[in-house]
């Protein structure tokens, strides 16, 4: 029973909600003002379709992997198979499913059917994303995009949207930038299995441009995601009135970004010029760090739009 609870959590890699809860909060704290919509029956509701979108992609990818996972990520498909194709399947209709009768229920609810749009396209791209034959994921650029919608941009509007009536233009202009800066950091990860995804003939974002321009986007998107964060925290702390604590609560975010910009410069300058195993080496090694370096990223800004919620 206890091995059958694990593969159930391994197949939707719980792993990864400490970075799913500041895409979650970040929304929330720069939109609210008080702390009473957080009593309310709709917004918990939200929260949980939230999840369930998160756990229906990392399970669908789980299954569509399977075989490959077999070779790199054993852990993974060994829970498939011991769950059952058949069962994994199943819970990943039912996920499906529950998200998009719980989102029509919050739409009807709230009048707001942007949310229910949101949730059905989240649903279509995250499938497309992983299953063949579309498999965003092996359309070059296309990959880079997906994410950058589905993991970012799109769970942070559709959050956005269970405290304002319309889109805060606010939270778009920074889920973009900070989708972008956090995008740039998963290129890195993603050129960690250059050489695999070359071999199974996947082309991934990096496998289209090629190991070093795969590293250099990866920077850039840093740079200017970076920079996209650091303008809009400053302006909405501005606009509070707040010098001193706003100049305080960006501190950790300027350092996380320098960090990061710094680290994964780094890495360019090392790869640039150096044959293609010598890189494949230094990426494989940079990639370990990724984990901090998205951990950091989120973390500190979280803390910094709890401080602008704080300002209010």
């Amino acid at each position: 029973m206890l091995r059958y609870l694990i593969y159930m959590l391994r197949i939707r890699r719980v792993e990864f909600r400490i970075a799913e809860i500041p895409i979650l909060a970040i929304p929330l704290l720069i939109l609210l003002r008080d702390t009473a919509p957080l009593k309310t029956f709709y917004l918990w509701e939200g929260i949980f379709i939230f999840f369930l979108l998160f756990a229906f992609g990392d399970m669908i990818n789980c299954l569509a992997d399977r075989d490959l996972d077999a070779v790199y990520k054993p852990h993974l498909s060994e829970a498939v198979y011991g769950l059952g194709v058949k069962f994994v399947t199943f819970q990943v209709i039912a996920t499906a499913a529950l998200a998009l009768v719980l989102s029509f229920h919050l739409a009807w609810s709230l009048n707001r059917w942007l949310l229910f749009a949101l949730v059905a396209i989240g649903l279509v791209l995250g499938a497309a994303y992983s299953v063949k034959p579309v498999q965003l994921k092996g359309r070059g650029l296309a990959q880079l995009i997906c994410l950058w919608l589905i993991i970012f941009v799109g769970p942070m509007l559709f959050v956005s949207l269970l405290v304002d009536t319309f889109p805060s233009l606010s939270v778009m202009i920074f889920a973009a930038a900070y989708g972008t800066l956090q995008m740039g950091v998963i290129l890195v990860n993603t050129a960690e299995d250059y050489p695999e995804d070359l071999s199974a003939n996947i082309t991934t974002s990096v496998v289209a441009l090629g190991l070093h321009r795969g590293i250099a986007l990866a920077f850039w998107l840093i740079v200017v995601g970076a920079v996209g964060v650091l303008a809009t925290l400053v302006l909405m702390f501005w606009q509070t009135g707040s010098e001193l604590m706003w100049a305080l609560a960006l501190a950790p975010v300027m350092v996380a970004c320098f960090y990061v910009v710094t680290s994964v410069g780094g890495l360019q300058r090392l790869i640039s010029g150096a044959s293609l195993d010598d890189s494949i080496r230094s990426v494989k090694h940079a990639a370990k760090r990724v984990p901090l370096w998205v951990t950091i990223v989120a973390w500190s800004v979280l803390a910094a739009t709890y401080a602008l919620f704080l300002a209010k």
